[in-house]
């Protein structure tokens, strides 16, 4: 078909083995505090008898479709989004929340008042403080009009609440919140295939454009998540769906005798309810393998229940989460198979 993401120059093959050699790398660094490093979706500290998560993520080459089209200030709450759902996933609440900007020079069209505006926004919604940041004017490094974001979380957590990888049993139920779409995840195989010219930004789907589409912000599920805990309980583990997928992200939380079975008729139903055709669009161009490899595919965080606490909440319907899968014993070392 095409369009494949190594194409764009994205290699998530070859990522995934720098991440294993600065897993070893940080590993040297780590100090008694330090009970998860490099590897989750944010890093463990213990200080004190607090359990202290830490992560950070940008928003990656999205920024330059949002440059281009004059919608910079959603960028802003991608950036909070990416890092509070990172540190939601090993079951924490976001405390604090800092950013780096960096441009050419601040006389140009990126207005970084209106980033700014847009990560307080997040930041409320996610319950966090903006306490802090860097804006860096640094003009021949960066080209005129390029900008550079990039976010710092802390979160707390009780320790008998982060995931337990080891807990997961076969028969436990997969449940997911819905995406808004893209969120920040792809976005060099989406600009390929707008350079390429088989995506046209201006294109209406259900009464909006593809480039309002493919900037909806990334949606901050902080809210959805510890309701669903007060009603219930934490789940055994979680994923946050970006870069990498289901099959990335879930798989990191399986254990290896395990794997996540995904119905993907479950998976296809949500994001058309949900995402407004984006990524049905999107798969005239690429593989449905490819699909699921490089995006969310319409559900942006994954939990683990077991099947009867999994049931009562589909059943109550108290919190809007859909059932996609559950967990099977493997003997082929998949971490998630979709079906």
């Amino acid at each position: 078909m095409g369009g494949n993401y190594k194409s764009s120059g994205v290699d998530i093959d070859k990522a995934d083995i720098i991440k294993e050699k600065i897993k070893e790398i940080a590993r040297h660094t780590y100090k008694s505090f330090v009970l998860e490093g490099v590897g989750p979706f944010s890093a463990v500290l213990k200080l004190k008898g607090n359990i202290l998560l830490a992560t950070s993520d940008g928003v990656g080459t999205k920024t330059l479709l949002a440059v281009k089209y004059g919608r910079i200030k959603t960028l802003g709450y991608d950036l909070v989004a990416m890092n509070v759902n990172d540190i939601l996933a090993m079951h924490g609440k976001p405390l604090f929340f800092l950013d780096y900007i960096g441009v050419s020079s601040l006389d140009e069209k990126v207005d970084i008042i209106q980033i700014l505006e847009g990560i307080a926004e997040a930041c409320r919604e996610a319950d966090c403080s903006l306490v802090g940041g860097e804006t860096a004017q640094m003009p021949g490094f960066y080209s005129e009009g390029a900008i550079e974001l990039v976010g710092f979380c802390v979160g707390t957590a009780k320790k008998n609440a982060l995931p337990k990888i080891n807990k997961v049993k076969p028969g436990d139920i997969i449940l997911a919140f819905p995406s808004q779409g893209i969120h920040s995840n792809g976005f060099s195989l989406i600009r390929k295939l707008i350079s390429d010219g088989k995506i046209d930004p201006q294109k209406q789907i259900r009464g909006k454009s593809i480039i309002e589409l493919l900037l909806t912000p990334t949606k901050i599920y902080v809210s959805e998540f510890f309701q669903l805990v007060k009603l219930y309980s934490f789940p055994k583990v979680s994923a946050h769906i970006t870069g990498g997928g289901i099959p990335g992200n879930l798989g990191r939380v399986i254990p290896p005798s395990l794997t996540a079975l995904i119905d993907k008729e479950k998976i296809l139903q949500i994001q058309e309810k949900f995402s407004f055709g984006i990524f049905s669009y999107i798969s005239d161009f690429v593989s449905e393998d490819e699909m699921f490899k490089v995006f969310n595919m319409g559900v942006g965080f994954l939990m683990v229940y077991p099947r009867k606490v999994g049931e009562k909440i589909l059943s109550d319907r108290k919190v809007q989460v859909f059932e996609v899968g559950f967990i099977k014993e493997a003997k082929d070392g998949r971490r998630v198979t979709i079906v």
